[in-house]
């Protein structure tokens, strides 16, 4: 009796920690779960894969490919081996999965699959400060907003439930919290890892004022000389934004809790350490990081001097 192989659709959503496990597969051999090489970006997603497939060449990291080549070469690779096979790109929400899911199917080994599709859970605030983290990096979004207004404004984008309906319209009701992964061996590295607070109020500042790609690359690489540039991503959010948002974030926990029995525990809001504030330490590590760009670094520094914090008086 010929056994029934999986074919993994990841989705994400974007930053549920999935960039490490896109990583490590990148390197695997396909022996454990076969990771098509094909259609990779550098940090192991396949979104060249996905936006070729959906024609959506926006980004300017794309490489345009034949579509139909990219799904022979992974078909070649499924029918090497008779593993399971998994693809991952969190380009995938908000498209029609079913098609690409088709397609992949189409150029597979003969025999039986069984398409699941994957999305990963995290936290509602620690999801929402690491999208806003990125965002504000991110060289072609460029996030300008606070993180009080850029949370109000994704509720929708940072909740489950509509990304769970969704794809339940493809017919494939399975759903997996994760991937099965665990015999592989994950090496501790920096992977696409978030701003520290510092470097992420110098970085907003550097947004508002760069008026192209290459001048924001320009002032990006001259805050990475503060230190520490990089850290775990923070609560970064006002009590009044937070409260507002719990109010869904809490019913989508009870989605899913209710659906798929994934428990994410509540999030204490109320004793949140810190604003979205720098003191004046900080603000002289940006003077220092961006001394060299001349009026733009001074406009890097006044946009920066809005977020710090006041200094208690003394008696």
């Amino acid at each position: 009796m010929t056994s029934v192989r999986k074919l993994l659709i990841h989705v994400g959503p974007a930053k549920t920690g999935t960039s490490a496990v896109q990583h490590v597969l990148r390197q695997h051999d396909n022996s454990l779960i076969v990771y098509p090489k094909v259609g990779l970006w550098a940090d192991g997603a396949h979104h060249n894969l996905v936006f070729n497939f959906y024609g959506d060449f926006g980004r300017p990291e794309i490489i345009r490919e034949d579509v139909g080549e990219m799904l022979e070469r992974i078909g070649a690779e499924a029918r090497a081996s008779g593993r399971d096979v998994l693809i991952s790109s969190e380009g995938l929400i908000g498209r029609d999965v079913g098609a690409l899911i088709g397609s992949l199917l189409a150029h597979a080994s003969p025999g039986e699959w069984r398409p699941e599709i994957v999305f990963a859970c995290r936290d509602h605030f620690e999801r929402a400060a690491s999208l806003y983290n990125q965002r504000v990096k991110d060289n072609v979004f460029r996030e300008r907003r606070e993180p009080d207004k850029f949370l109000l404004g994704h509720l929708a984008e940072l909740t489950y439930a509509p990304i769970a309906a969704e794809l339940r319209t493809y017919g494939f009701p399975s759903f997996l919290d994760y991937v099965g992964a665990s015999d592989l061996d994950f090496v501790e590295e920096r992977r696409n890892v978030s701003l520290s607070r510092k470097g992420l109020i110098a970085t907003l500042a550097a947004n508002h004022v760069a008026e192209s790609f290459d001048e924001r690359l320009r002032y990006f690489t001259a805050l990475r000389r503060l230190r520490p540039f990089f850290a775990p991503s923070q609560f970064i959010f006002g009590p009044e934004a937070a409260a507002r948002a719990e109010i869904q974030f809490r019913q989508d926990r009870q989605f899913l809790a209710a659906e798929f029995g994934v428990a994410l525990p509540a999030p204490d809001i109320d004793n949140q350490p810190g604003r979205f504030a720098i003191d004046q330490r900080d603000l002289k590590d940006i003077e220092e990081a961006t001394a060299d760009l001349g009026p733009a670094g001074e406009a890097i520094v006044a946009v920066a001097r809005r977020y710090l914090r006041s200094e208690p008086s003394a008696a």
